[in-house]
Protein backbone atom coordinates (compact mmCIF):
# COMPACT_ATOMS: atom_id res chain seq x y z
CA UNK A 1 0.00 0.00 0.00
CA UNK A 2 3.11 2.02 0.77
CA UNK A 3 4.83 1.76 -2.66
CA UNK A 4 1.49 2.59 -3.85
CA UNK A 5 1.07 5.91 -2.36
CA UNK A 6 4.50 6.73 -2.89
CA UNK A 7 4.39 5.71 -6.33
CA UNK A 8 0.78 8.28 -7.21
CA UNK A 9 3.06 10.84 -5.48
CA UNK A 10 5.47 10.57 -7.81
CA UNK A 11 3.02 10.72 -11.06
CA UNK A 12 2.00 13.66 -9.80
CA UNK A 13 5.31 15.25 -9.22
CA UNK A 14 5.87 14.38 -12.55
CA UNK A 15 2.66 15.93 -14.27
CA UNK A 16 3.05 19.12 -11.72
CA UNK A 17 6.75 19.28 -13.69
CA UNK A 18 5.39 19.04 -17.06
CA UNK A 19 2.59 21.38 -16.92
CA UNK A 20 3.87 23.95 -19.60
CA UNK A 21 4.22 27.35 -17.77
CA UNK A 22 6.97 28.85 -16.67
CA UNK A 23 8.92 27.73 -13.60
CA UNK A 24 8.08 30.72 -11.70
CA UNK A 25 4.17 30.36 -12.27
CA UNK A 26 4.41 26.72 -10.90
CA UNK A 27 6.47 27.48 -8.21
CA UNK A 28 4.48 30.24 -7.00
CA UNK A 29 1.15 28.36 -7.18
CA UNK A 30 2.81 25.80 -5.19
CA UNK A 31 4.04 28.47 -2.43
CA UNK A 32 0.63 30.05 -2.26
CA UNK A 33 -1.16 26.82 -1.95
CA UNK A 34 1.36 25.45 0.43
CA UNK A 35 0.85 29.04 2.44
CA UNK A 36 -2.83 28.72 2.33
CA UNK A 37 -2.87 24.58 3.59
CA UNK A 38 -0.62 25.32 6.48
CA UNK A 39 -2.68 28.36 7.90
CA UNK A 40 -5.31 27.48 10.22
CA UNK A 41 -8.54 28.24 8.32
CA UNK A 42 -10.90 25.38 9.63
CA UNK A 43 -12.60 23.96 6.24
CA UNK A 44 -12.08 26.92 4.17
CA UNK A 45 -9.06 25.93 2.71
CA UNK A 46 -10.54 25.19 -0.66
CA UNK A 47 -12.63 28.02 -0.45
CA UNK A 48 -9.98 30.49 -0.52
CA UNK A 49 -7.59 28.40 -2.84
CA UNK A 50 -10.32 29.08 -5.18
CA UNK A 51 -10.98 32.95 -4.95
CA UNK A 52 -7.20 32.92 -5.02
CA UNK A 53 -7.36 31.42 -8.30
CA UNK A 54 -9.45 33.69 -9.69
CA UNK A 55 -8.06 36.82 -8.21
CA UNK A 56 -4.48 35.54 -9.46
CA UNK A 57 -4.08 34.00 -12.86
CA UNK A 58 -0.15 33.86 -13.21
CA UNK A 59 0.21 30.91 -10.53
CA UNK A 60 -0.54 27.22 -11.95
CA UNK A 61 -3.66 26.19 -10.26
CA UNK A 62 -2.83 22.10 -10.61
CA UNK A 63 0.66 23.09 -8.30
CA UNK A 64 -2.13 25.40 -6.12
CA UNK A 65 -3.88 22.24 -5.46
CA UNK A 66 -0.85 19.45 -5.71
CA UNK A 67 0.22 21.64 -2.13
CA UNK A 68 -2.67 21.81 -0.24
CA UNK A 69 -3.24 17.70 -1.55
CA UNK A 70 0.10 17.75 0.06
CA UNK A 71 -0.16 19.31 2.79
CA UNK A 72 -3.21 17.00 4.56
CA UNK A 73 -3.93 16.67 8.41
CA UNK A 74 -1.59 14.14 9.05
CA UNK A 75 0.89 16.56 7.99
CA UNK A 76 -0.14 19.19 9.62
CA UNK A 77 -0.19 18.03 13.25
CA UNK A 78 3.36 18.35 13.82
CA UNK A 79 3.29 21.32 11.71
CA UNK A 80 0.64 23.04 14.54
CA UNK A 81 2.21 21.49 17.39
CA UNK A 82 5.75 23.15 16.20
CA UNK A 83 3.59 26.62 15.41
CA UNK A 84 2.67 26.68 19.27
CA UNK A 85 5.91 26.33 20.24
CA UNK A 86 7.90 28.76 18.28
CA UNK A 87 4.60 31.03 19.50
CA UNK A 88 5.31 30.63 22.75
CA UNK A 89 8.67 30.54 22.89
CA UNK A 90 9.03 34.02 20.48
CA UNK A 91 6.11 35.46 22.97
CA UNK A 92 7.29 34.47 26.09
CA UNK A 93 11.10 33.12 25.59
CA UNK A 94 10.56 30.27 27.66
CA UNK A 95 8.01 27.70 28.14
CA UNK A 96 4.99 28.33 28.72
CA UNK A 97 3.22 28.38 32.76
CA UNK A 98 -0.42 28.17 32.82
CA UNK A 99 -1.86 30.19 35.78
CA UNK A 100 -4.72 31.74 33.44
CA UNK A 101 -7.86 29.92 33.97
CA UNK A 102 -11.46 30.23 30.85
CA UNK A 103 -10.80 32.54 28.27
CA UNK A 104 -8.11 33.93 29.36
CA UNK A 105 -6.44 31.07 28.78
CA UNK A 106 -7.73 29.82 25.36
CA UNK A 107 -6.74 33.68 24.74
CA UNK A 108 -2.92 32.87 25.63
CA UNK A 109 -2.35 29.49 23.91
CA UNK A 110 -4.19 31.23 20.57
CA UNK A 111 -2.38 33.78 20.16
CA UNK A 112 0.42 32.02 20.83
CA UNK A 113 -0.31 29.16 17.87
CA UNK A 114 -1.27 32.03 15.37
CA UNK A 115 2.10 33.68 15.72
CA UNK A 116 4.10 30.72 15.23
CA UNK A 117 2.07 29.32 12.58
CA UNK A 118 2.00 32.34 10.27
CA UNK A 119 5.86 32.24 10.51
CA UNK A 120 6.24 28.88 9.44
CA UNK A 121 3.53 28.66 7.28
CA UNK A 122 5.62 32.35 5.32
CA UNK A 123 8.72 30.20 6.37
CA UNK A 124 7.85 26.76 4.26
CA UNK A 125 6.03 29.07 1.38
CA UNK A 126 8.96 30.46 0.39
CA UNK A 127 11.66 27.77 0.92
CA UNK A 128 9.23 25.48 -1.50
CA UNK A 129 8.76 28.03 -3.83
CA UNK A 130 12.52 28.36 -4.66
CA UNK A 131 13.26 24.47 -4.12
CA UNK A 132 10.32 24.18 -6.25
CA UNK A 133 11.48 26.89 -9.13
CA UNK A 134 14.97 24.95 -9.17
CA UNK A 135 13.53 21.76 -9.43
CA UNK A 136 11.17 22.53 -12.11
CA UNK A 137 14.32 24.62 -14.06
CA UNK A 138 16.71 21.50 -13.44
CA UNK A 139 13.92 19.03 -14.94
CA UNK A 140 13.29 21.04 -18.01
CA UNK A 141 16.94 21.52 -18.68
CA UNK A 142 18.48 17.37 -17.89
CA UNK A 143 14.39 16.47 -19.62
CA UNK A 144 13.33 14.29 -16.54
Amino acid sequence: MTKRIIKKIKEHFKEVLGIKTSPHSIALGFAIGTFIAILPTFGFTYLIAIIVMLVYAKESKIALFGALLLWNPFVLFPVYTLSYRLGDFILTGSPAIYPLQGIEQFRYATLRFLVGNFIIAVLFSVTSYFILRKLVSYSRKTNI
